[in-house]
C-alpha cells in the first residue's frame, strides 16, 4: 500500500523549505531522489535504483530511510518474479523537485527563500513629523510679574526674624500674590502645594505649580528629602502646568535643579514650552522684604 503523507507539509513554500533541508550538503541523498524521479515510471525497485547508482541495494535503503514518507513512498512490488521493496513518487514532490534541488545546492538562494520557519522581515523607516520643538527655560522670581517688587530689593540680610517662616505662611503669601483665593489642604498624594492659572511669565498668563518645603526640613534640600518616597518633584511635574517652582527657605542643591530640568524637557513635549525655577533662602527673603505684610508668621 502506498503511504502518502505529503499533507504533513501541506503549505507549498514550507514543504519546499523542509525538503530542501534534507538534501543540503548531501549528494548521495540528492542522487537517490533524482534516480527515483527520473523517467516516467511511478515505481522503482531498490534493486533497479542500486544498479543505476552503482551501489548495493542495502546502501540504497540506508540512504532512503530518512527520505521515505517525505520524498517518496515505500511498498512491495513484484519484479522478475520476486517481491522487492520499491520507492513510489509523490506528485507534490515531483512538481517542486526542480526548485528543491536548486535550493539544496545554492546557499545564497536558501538564505533568501522565505517561509514560516524563515520568515521575510521587512524593516520600514517611519518618519514622524514633529509639529513643534519642545522648549524649556530656567527662570527666577524676577521673571514673574506678580513678584515684580522683588526687583527693587538689592540688600539681603544674612538672617531675618524669624529665620524661617512656617510653610503655611509661605503658602498663604504666594496665594495672595498670585490672586488666588482657595487654600487647598495638604495631603499625601497631592501633585503640588499650589496651583494657579494666574501667573504671568514673559508677558503671558500661564498655569503654574509650586512644591513648598517648610522648616520641618533642615540642611540642604535634595530630591530625597522631598516627599515620603522622594518623588515630590516627579509628582509636581504631573500637574497640568507650564511653570514649576520649588520653594525652600534654605539651600537648594543642584541635584534638585538637574531633576527639574529633565522633567521639564519631558513635559515640554506636551506643553510646547515649560519654565522651571527655584525659590531658595535669598529669594524667599526677597519676597518677604518686598511684601512684608503678605509674608508674616502671624498670617497662618
Amino acid at each position: 500500500m502506498v503511504l502518502n503523507v505529503s499533507d504533513v507539509v501541506s503549505h507549498r513554500r514550507d514543504q519546499i523549505g523542509n525538503l530542501t533541508e534534507l538534501l543540503e550538503n548531501s549528494p548521495t541523498k540528492q542522487a537517490l531522489v533524482k534516480a527515483v524521479y527520473f523517467g516516467k515510471r511511478r515505481f522503482k525497485s531498490v534493486v533497479a535504483l542500486a544498479d543505476k547508482m552503482a551501489i548495493t541495494p542495502k546502501r540504497v535503503t540506508e540512504i532512503g530511510k530518512p527520505l521515505v514518507g517525505l520524498f517518496f513512498g515505500q511498498q512491495k512490488i513484484r519484479e522478475n518474479g520476486k517481491s522487492v521493496t520499491a520507492y513510489v513518487k509523490y506528485d507534490s514532490v515531483q512538481q517542486n523537485l526542480k526548485k528543491i534541488l536548486q535550493l539544496s545546492n545554492d546557499k545564497k538562494k536558501r538564505s533568501t527563500y522565505h517561509n514560516k520557519t524563515n520568515p521575510k522581515i521587512t524593516i520600514r523607516t517611519i518618519k514622524v513629523r514633529v509639529l513643534f520643538t519642545p522648549k524649556t527655560a530656567s527662570i527666577s522670581i524676577d521673571e514673574v510679574r506678580e513678584f515684580d517688587k522683588t526687583k527693587k530689593i538689592k540688600a539681603i540680610p544674612p538672617a531675618m526674624s524669624p529665620a524661617r517662616l512656617p510653610e503655611a505662611a509661605i503658602k498663604k503669601g504666594l496665594i495672595r500674590l498670585l490672586g488666588e483665593y482657595a487654600d487647598p489642604k495638604d495631603w499625601g498624594g497631592e501633585l503640588n502645594d499650589i496651583f494657579t492659572t494666574r501667573m504671568t511669565v514673559r508677558g503671558k498668563r500661564r498655569r503654574a505649580a509650586f512644591a513648598l518645603k517648610g522648616p520641618a526640613k533642615t540642611g540642604p534640600l535634595v530630591p530625597g528629602k522631598m516627599g515620603k518616597n522622594g518623588d515630590q518633584i516627579s509628582r509636581l511635574f504631573k500637574s497640568p502646568a507650564q511653570v514649576f517652582f520649588v520653594q525652600y527657605e534654605g539651600e537648594i542643591k543642584e541635584s534638585v535643579i538637574d531633576l527639574m530640568s529633565k522633567l521639564a524637557y519631558a513635559k515640554a513635549a506636551i506643553e510646547h514650552e515649560v519654565f522651571y525655577g527655584i525659590i531658595d533662602l535669598k529669594d524667599t527673603y526677597r519676597l518677604r522684604l518686598a511684601y512684608p505684610k503678605t509674608f508674616r508668621a502671624s498670617t497662618v
